[in-house]
């Protein structure tokens, strides 16, 4: 009921809208105040965690435009929060064809990637986005916590394959393919954590969530090693 109200209150005001902008600014149409008005209540839903009436607001206001860059990047951050990963991807991906060089498109990709499982496609957005602003610490973070899942993954690999082999009689030792798993799960934490120490360089607030992360992680890997050992 709170939203319903809500809505016939932003409803209202558009109304006025139509009356008083339109004297005050001839240049601005019908159309552009229906669009600005669509995407205000789809802000407001998106601030209240309404996800489905935003994503619904910001249709709305594309069918008025449909190449809007600033209305397509909001359906997009709000298809990631609904876990609809490949459909944020193919609007991220109509942002890019207008303007490749889109920092906050570049990193919404690579989320899209993170969340549909594509690491390393994920983590080629981060640099791109990188590349264009180095120095944002938000995509620092971001490429180190891909980083980090990469390397607990790797891991998980490795603590299933000794789980397997030591089930088979006769075996015993190190593979090689395990080896070369460990090194590769150990580069993957190691690039975590020099993206982690340059965000918090840019940004020093972040170290308080950054330590929290990496300490999680190092228990897990510790734990880890010690279920490899244990099955060798």
């Amino acid at each position: 009921m709170k939203v319903l109200w809500i809505i016939v209150i932003l409803l209202a005001v558009i109304a006025g809208w139509f009356v008083v902008v339109p004297a005050l600014a001839p240049q601005v149409t019908e159309k552009t105040v229906m669009r600005a008005a669509q995407v205000t209540v789809g802000d407001t839903m998106a601030a209240m965690n309404q996800s489905e009436l935003a994503l619904t607001m910001y249709d709305n206001a594309l069918r008025l435009n449909t190449s809007d860059t600033v209305i397509l990047k909001k359906k997009g951050e709000m298809l990631l929060k609904t876990g609809q990963s490949l459909e944020a991807a193919k609007i991220y991906e109509q942002v890019l064809s207008q303007d490749n060089n889109d920092p906050t498109a570049l990193m919404r990709m690579g989320d899209s990637q993170v969340k549909a499982g594509n690491l390393d496609a994920a983590l080629s957005y981060y640099d791109a986005a990188l590349t264009i602003t180095p120095n944002d610490s938000k995509i620092l973070m971001k490429k180190g916590d891909t980083y980090l899942l990469m390397s607990s993954l790797e891991m998980e690999k490795l603590q299933a394959a000794a789980k397997a082999l030591a089930q088979q009689p006769g075996t015993a030792g190190y593979q090689p393919a395990s080896s070369a798993g460990q090194v590769e799960s150990m580069q993957s934490y190691q690039n975590a954590m020099t993206a982690y120490q340059k965000a918090m360089q840019i940004d020093p607030k972040l170290s308080v969530f950054i330590s929290a992360r990496v300490m999680s992680a190092t228990q897990n890997q510790v734990a880890s090693y010690q279920d490899l050992l244990n099955n060798f």
